[in-house]
């Protein structure tokens, strides 16, 4: 489970924290607080977060906000010096009654300034401090050592400090650590495993590199560089805990200036050197022994992750079916979590007849204890700073004010961190807290009026309903498209949570000294994440549940700005219904005036329109304009391959060769095309780009067709294991095999041949032909010249119709094949503006001189081919119209 896609769903994760900590979400009253700290906080967020990607900024924003604080504090004082004087004078000219009345009251001309002068100076003090944060922190990051070697790419060995335990997603494992630098500790990422060596800057955002308070520099080591293991291993050891100081082996990256770090390290080998200490082994030997006891458990995949955040165990077919259903914020610890070991504590030392500030004093104790086992996550600090805030006003009696405490854990962690301001986690966790602060008592109200059930039944949909408004902004930037039935299965799968996460958390103390009282609660904890589980692929599964909305920025802005218009158009008419029914027990309206009800009106039609245009229009439009005669589809899945086939007299029978590496872009060309089951799945060879999104489409496979296993590979292979826990029906390709798709789709494979072992994957690539109606259709996987001239001496007819080009079009190619092939139109799965330059000049130029043409996922976007052979016709999803290709019918 990915970093982001694990913290894009964390928008439920608060409910019982707040609900704990603050009697106003039972009673569906506005949760009490001001803006006078929490405008501040989020106005320094913001500027921190535009900081943190310009290099060098920091120090202006110190400069700026210390100057014009010293200028609002220097005004403040000339202010009251001047009210001062005119107290005095007013005393001096009126008579003593008069001069009483007026006593202490300033200026109409002062007062307003004066009443924003303290937020004023709040936030010039923030941005300034944070400023100063940001600067030191670029000072510590830009160690021109660490960069020089970043730069010769070559393989060295680093001792680090470990910030954090090892987090597992999507077949890679990384861990959060820092090194020791010319100025400080810079905060680097280890990415540990064969899977983590493609691992983007963008999958490094999603790691909190958070610099650590000063740790005793590993005695021995010079700067970046350190003794070389002994042996290989993967570094990501369960065992390890924040504080250990491990030597690595690997490749330096240096990664963007917005980055939680400033390095990556690709990890070839490790070894420990010290342990963190007694807490952190025995932290790190708690979360293990919770794992081992769950993975012996069938069902309690889900245990390790509703107690301490731990999704090792969740298979990716499990992790897709919860993400599209946005329940995956279950298995990602925040205050939820929190508030469940606090308020749990503080109610048996009450029992125990303890005082407030007892109870307070323990509840601490335990957080602090809770979240050092659970690790250094975001989500996690934001809830145990708010948690610190509500125990410590609580100690001394007060009242707990929950958006003043939301305020104070933004400000805590941007000081400690300020490149937090960008992480995904950091974001979601505050705008769901903040979207359930702000609207659950409206919701609740609103709902109260118009469904007529009792509020505890309401409470639980007014919560989802509020965070999942407050996120799904955020959310559109991680994943493009709206989850629908994220509600929905979010209130059914409430009650699981509680129940799951408190018996794992049992599980986690009593298996170390009563293995099997903790493996009895270890498999009652199994059973609600059964129930979890079993409501994400049911709700995931449904029609419609997730409907499609344009990604980046202007997806966003779009979707907030539809909320926004029909939150003040629902703000408008339930301001009327309430005036109207107050003090007419028979419900009889008043009229409204017309202006309002016009705004109401409008706005109303403007967020509705708005929302049917990318959800409903947009695709309704797109698939009635594809064409049903389709024989061929290359999907558009960016530097990667999917290609569809099919007989178009039999449309039920589809081909499926790889899936690419973008589940969301894969998933809309299987929709746009109308493609529901997939009778074979050919995974031309073992690379992310050609099987990354295997788990969003295997529960529509019959049965996949794989390439054989290769010498650098090695026996372990992951898609193996993905397809198996998948339950799909799995074949060896192996050269001279022939089968039919259904009862009308025959295809050969050619390669490789089954005489020796192929050196590599793109070595190991299938190599096949498939008649899909009257086009014969030839793909190359990511052969390279060396296997394509072998191909050339021992195929016999390769003469095909369209060719599926090899490897994106790189340079790789054997220059005859083209010609041997004399394919009409070749088709050339690519990224656009891609970092290889693929296509390339020499590919294109051979294509051409061999008679054919090529068609661009870059230029076309997802790409139909149908028609007979000298008669294709192409179209294209996106209006960028190539300089010269097949026939095109662009789609509008």
């Amino acid at each position: 489970m990915t970093g982001a896609h694990r913290d894009s769903s964390r928008v439920e994760a608060d409910r019982e924290f707040l609900s704990a900590v603050h009697p106003a979400f039972r009673s569906g009253q506005p949760p009490p607080g001001i803006w006078r700290l929490l405008a501040p906080a989020l106005l320094a967020w913001a500027l921190s977060a535009f900081a943190v990607v310009r290099p060098g900024t920091g120090g202006w924003l110190l400069l700026g906000g210390a100057a014009l604080g010293v200028v609002v504090v220097c005004g403040e004082l000339f202010a009251g010096l001047r009210d001062a004087r005119r107290k005095r004078e007013q005393e001096r000219r009126q008579p003593p009654d008069s001069a009483h009345r007026a006593l202490g009251k300033p200026t109409a001309r002062a007062r307003t300034p004066r009443y924003l002068a303290g937020p004023v100076v709040i936030t010039c003090a923030l941005v300034a401090l944070l400023g100063a944060r940001i600067d030191h922190g670029e000072t510590v990051r830009s160690d021109a050592t660490l960069e020089a070697q970043a730069e010769r790419t070559t393989a060295r060995s680093y001792e680090v400090i470990l910030r954090g335990y090892p987090t597992t997603g999507d077949g890679a494992t990384w861990i959060v650590a820092s090194v020791r630098g010319a100025n400080g500790w810079v905060p680097i990422v280890l990415w540990c495993g064969n899977d983590a060596f493609d691992t983007r800057a963008e999958t490094a955002r999603s790691v909190t590199g958070a610099m650590s308070a000063a740790a005793p520099p590993p005695s021995g080591s010079p700067s970046g560089s350190a003794p070389e293991p002994e042996h290989e291993r993967d570094v990501c050891a369960p065992e390890w805990g924040p504080g250990a100081a491990v030597v690595v082996r690997g490749t330096l990256v240096k990664l963007e200036a917005g980055s939680s770090s400033a390095f990556g390290v690709r990890v070839s080998a490790a070894r420990s050197r010290s342990s963190g200490g007694a807490a952190s082994t025995g932290a790190a030997g708690l979360r293990t022994g919770l794992r081992v006891a769950a993975a012996q458990i069938s069902g309690a995949e889900l245990v390790p992750g509703l107690a301490v955040g731990d999704t090792a165990l969740v298979d990716q077919h499990t992790d897709a079916q919860m993400r599209n259903a946005s329940l995956t914020h279950m298995v990602a610890v925040s205050g939820a979590n929190c508030a469940l070991v606090t308020s749990s504590l503080g109610w048996v030392v009450a029992r125990c007849g303890a005082g407030r500030r007892i109870r307070v004093l323990v509840q601490a104790t335990a957080l602090m204890v809770f979240v050092y086992i659970v690790g250094p996550d975001p989500s996690v600090q934001r809830a145990a700073v708010m948690a610190a805030v509500i125990l410590l006003s609580g100690y001394g009696g007060k009242r707990s004010v929950a958006l003043p405490a939301l305020a104070c854990a933004i400000i805590a962690l941007l000081v400690r961190d300020p490149w937090q301001s960008l992480h995904p986690g950091f974001a979601l966790s505050v705008a769901a807290t903040g979207g359930i602060l702000l609207a659950v008592p409206a919701f609740t109200r609103a709902l109260a009026r118009w469904m007529r059930v009792p509020r505890w039944a309401i409470l639980p949909i007014a919560v989802a309903a509020a965070a999942q408004m407050a996120c799904a902004p955020l959310l559109v930037l991680i994943q493009p498209g709206l989850p629908a039935v994220g509600v929905l299965a979010n209130v059914v799968a409430a009650p699981a949570a509680p129940f799951g996460t408190g018996l794992g958390l049992i599980a986690l103390i009593t298996l170390p000294i009563a293995p099997n009282l903790g493996a009895w609660c270890t498999q009652l904890a199994g059973m609600a994440g059964q129930w979890i589980v079993g409501t994400a692929a049911v709700t995931s599964a449904l029609p419609y549940a997730r409907w499609p909305w344009p990604g980046g920025w202007p997806g966003a802005l779009l979707l907030a700005g539809v909320e926004v218009a029909l939150g003040i158009a629902w703000w408008l008419f339930s301001s009327r219904v309430s005036r109207s029914a107050r003090g007419r027990p028979w419900g009889s309206a008043t009229t409204a005036s017309k202006s309002a009800v016009r705004w109401t009106l409008g706005l109303a039609a403007a967020g509705v329109g708005t929302l049917l245009g990318p959800t409903v229009v947009a695709p309704t439009t797109a698939r009635t304009a594809v064409p049903q005669d389709w024989s061929v589809v290359a999907c558009d899945v960016g530097q990667g391959d999917a290609v569809l086939a099919r007989d178009p007299a039999r449309p039920s029978e589809v081909l499926l060769v790889d899936t690419g590496d973008d589940a969301e872009a894969l998933l809309g060309c299987l929709e746009r095309f109308r493609v529901d089951r997939i009778t074979l799945l050919v995974i031309s060879h073992d690379h992310q780009d050609h099987f990354g999104a295997l788990s969003a489409v295997s529960s529509r496979v019959d049965r996949a067709l794989v390439a054989p296993e290769n010498r650098e590979g090695g026996r372990t292979r992951p898609l193996l294991e993905e397809l198996g826990r998948a339950g799909i029906p799995v074949d060896i390709a192996r050269g001279g095999a022939r089968g039919t798709v259904g009862a009308g789709l025959p295809w050969r494979i050619l390669g490789p041949s089954g005489e020796r072992v192929p050196a590599n994957a793109n070595a190991a690539s299938v190599v096949m032909t498939v008649r899909a109606g009257a086009l014969t259709v030839l793909f190359l996987g990511d052969t390279g010249e060396e296997s394509q001239t072998e191909l050339l001496r021992s195929a016999g007819e390769l003469r095909a119709d369209i060719v599926k080009v090899a490897h994106h079009g790189s340079r790789d190619q054997a220059p005859a094949l083209p010609a041997r092939v004399r394919a009409e139109l070749g088709l050339i799965s690519v990224g656009l503006d891609n970092r290889y330059g693929h296509p390339t000049t020499e590919t294109l130029a051979e294509l051409r001189s061999a008679g054919t043409r090529p068609a661009r996922t870059d230029e076309l976007g997802s790409i139909a081919v149908s028609g007979e052979p000298g008669r294709l016709r192409v179209w294209g999803t996106s209006p960028r119209a190539p300089s010269e290709s097949a026939t095109v019918v662009r789609s509008d």
